[in-house]
């Protein structure tokens, strides 16, 4: 299994910070009285859109597993696993619901900045809190700015759902300075909860129960919202009347008392009719009352059903991860028992063979040692000149290119290894000079054991860190591939960026010209149409604004496959379509010299470039034969425009979720050198490790 996260995954997560994770979490929870809160007026000055439509259900639970099978990937990536500590700002209100769970239901946001927390967070509720969460080693939780790929200081924390609560003590208060309230914070305990494990059709079972009722939970829910507000009126009129009864009776007590028979007869039928459209309030809101309760212990019911289903879910991803992450411990454990049985077994046969024959042997291996890391030191410097000529290219051109990999770098550090290697080689010549036998054994097995990893260690240096289908691509050919995949991206973002920046002048002048147009036409045009013609045109220059300032926006990816093809191809079209254009005159030199300099510095075949035009120009497609009105032309043109090219038509986030690219070259060619120093077989305190 692949741990790595996946698109859907970081999208997933995202959908749930930015948009829906009240949505998202209100799911897990069973007391449906949180979601009556949430969805009123009246709770922290907060609007929450929440439904349990059938669709919105479907869509959250599957993103709700999604986001479970991330932090597993993440838990089982994090390698040593060790307790934690975070803390969240929050209030009095989820603090005395927390007390009388068993566990805690939903995800539950966190962060590492304790002072956040306290200072920032705590002061938007009406009865601050804050809990300093403890956790076990084996729950996980994820960083979210890490997965989603941002740099910034919230360092905000997700935890994952169905984690049991140990305990709950109150800590201690704080003084809010330049405010009025108190800060009271808790120290909460929690550990794994076993989660039960369904069959596949329980499973099913419940998931069907969940889908089909969705859409009249969703209404139940709605409808307890409106005898919500209800009730509140009801019970505000119920307050006021029971109020002004209390003041008829005093005032009739006092009639009575000086003798006013006639005042005192007003004021009891005052309280008759008080008494009675108070009854008549009361039983209205009680009948209220029992229907909300009905519908909610409905939901209630729906909900506790699917925190059982959720649950079995979540289990059934645990299982997966378990039995894969064991599967790949048995895997490397056999690894390193093979290695260690094979370098066992050549070092016993090194150590057996007589004293010629394991200089012989240890000076061949120190000779190919020599050569594998000469060989090195040839990949990095025709990886550095690849560097050099990329970036001449991309100077010449004007795009932008940084190099992903540090020749340099490992340059340095490949050639400080070459020189220690040297030198083991010069000291198993100077061994045999010596007379005593037994030392130069001694000393000649230890060198032949340092030798043996350290050839090890080269030729892991080839392997792909990347690359698994191609099982002959080296290392440097890897390194390769994505430098040269770099500058095309740079090279495609300024052909996007001339050709987009054109376009936009293009379109500024047409709606100048439609702006521009006299009081007479426009006054003609209400006759003949040509006015909604006009606002259509605007509508459409608009959605061509858009869309063209939105992909400019947006970073092009390292891992997508380009083509110089493909980027002359559009060149091309743009040049065709514009040439008589003086308004785009100079981005058309421009890209005219562009295109030169890549078909002096790429092998680009006319034909296919002619091909590709013919492709995206749409030639080849066949028309639909109907009767079209203007404004569906103009619509068409439109979207042909975009598409062909490339222009983003739906809404996207611009920021790209792509991790940056790093290879390890450098740190890995330095472990072998501290291995060789650690190893002291040449014994001598100042190394070249240490001057570097």
């Amino acid at each position: 299994m692949d741990f790595s996260i996946t698109n859907e995954e970081i999208e997933a997560l995202r959908t749930y910070k930015e948009h829906n994770y009240e949505a998202m979490n209100q799911l897990l929870v069973s007391n449906c009285e949180t979601d009556i809160a949430l969805l009123s007026d009246e709770i922290e000055s907060k609007v929450i859109t929440l439904s349990y439509d059938k669709e919105s259900v479907i869509t959250n639970l599957a993103m709700i597993k999604t986001i479970y099978e991330l932090m597993q990937k993440v838990y089982y990536n994090r390698g040593k696993r060790e307790g934690w500590a975070l803390a969240r700002g929050t209030n009095m209100a989820e603090i005395e619901r927390l007390k009388n769970e068993p566990y805690i239901d939903k995800f539950l946001s966190t962060t590492a900045d304790y002072k956040r927390a306290e200072n920032e967070f705590s002061t938007v509720w009406q009865s601050p809190a804050v809990m300093y969460i403890c956790g076990e080693a084996n729950i996980p939780y994820i960083v979210v700015d890490d997965i989603l790929g941002k740099k910034n200081e919230n360092q905000e924390m997700i935890i994952a759902p169905f984690t049991r609560i140990k305990e709950i003590k109150e800590y201690k208060e704080i003084e809010m300075p330049n405010h009025v309230k108190t800060l009271r914070t808790y120290n909460v305990s929690l550990e794994k909860q076993e989660l039960e494990q369904l069959s596949e059709e329980e499973r099913n079972g419940l998931y069907q129960y969940i889908i089909e009722h969705a859409d009249d939970i969703d209404k139940r829910l709605q409808e307890c919202i409106i005898l919500e507000k209800e009730n509140r009126i009801h019970y505000e009129n119920i307050r006021k009347l029971e109020q002004l009864l209390a003041k008829y009776e005093i005032h009739s007590e006092t009639m009575e008392e000086e003798g006013n028979p006639s005042q005192r007869q007003a004021d009891l039928d005052d309280i008759e009719r008080i008494t009675k459209q108070l009854d008549e309030l009361k039983e209205i809101a009680s009948a209220l009352f029992r229907v909300r309760k009905n519908h909610m212990d409905v939901i209630t019911n729906w909900k506790k059903n699917i925190a059982v289903y959720m649950m079995a879910e979540c289990r059934e991803i645990e299982i997966k991860y378990e039995a894969e992450a064991k599967i790949l411990e048995e895997k490397r454990q056999e690894k390193l028992k093979k290695y260690e049985e094979e370098a066992k077994i050549k070092y016993e046969m090194v150590k057996n063979e007589t004293m010629d024959a394991l200089l012989e042997n240890v000076k061949q291996e120190c000779k190919e040692n020599v050569q594998a890391v000469e060989k090195l030191l040839e990949n990095i410097k025709n990886l550095i000149s690849k560097q050099q000529n990329h970036a001449k290219i991309a100077g010449n051109v004007g795009a932008t290119y940084s190099a992903l990999n540090n020749g340099f770098e490992m340059k340095k550090i490949a050639e400080m290894l070459q020189e220690l290697l040297q030198r083991i080689a010069l000291k198993v010549e100077t061994l045999c000079e010596q007379e005593d036998k037994t030392l130069v054994e001694e000393k000649l097995n230890d060198i032949a054991k340092v030798n043996l990893q350290i050839s090890t260690l080269i030729n892991y240096l080839n392997n792909p860190k990347i690359a698994t289908k191609n099982s002959h691509i080296t290392r440097f050919d890897e390194m390769a591939i994505i430098e040269e995949n770099e500058l095309k991206r740079g090279i495609a973002e300024r052909i996007r960026y001339i050709q987009g920046e054109a376009e936009l002048k293009k379109l500024k002048d047409d709606l100048e010209m439609i702006d521009e147009k006299g009081a007479f036409s426009k006054f003609f045009g209400i006759f003949t149409g040509r006015n909604k013609l006009d606002e259509c045109m605007i509508e459409q220059i608009e959605i061509r604004q858009k869309s063209i300032r939105r992909t400019l926006a947006r970073r092009l990816s390292l891992v997508h496959n380009y083509s110089i093809h493909e980027w002359i191809a559009q060149i091309k079209m743009f040049i065709n379509e514009n040439n008589d254009d003086a308004l785009v005159e100079e981005d058309i030199a421009e890209l005219e010299t562009l295109q030169e300099e890549l078909k002096r510095n790429f092998v680009i075949l006319d034909s296919k470039v002619d091909m590709i035009v013919e492709q995206k120009e749409g030639r080849n497609l066949p028309y639909e034969k109907k009767r079209m009105n203007k404004r569906e032309l103009i619509e068409i043109e439109t979207y042909r425009f975009l598409n062909k090219y490339g222009y983003d038509i739906q809404e996207r986030d611009t920021e790209q979720n792509e991790p940056a690219y790093q290879d390890t070259m450098a740190n890995e060619i330095a472990r072998i050198v501290d291995y060789i120093n650690s190893s002291n077989i040449l014994e001598e305190t100042d190394t070249l490790r240490k001057e570097a």
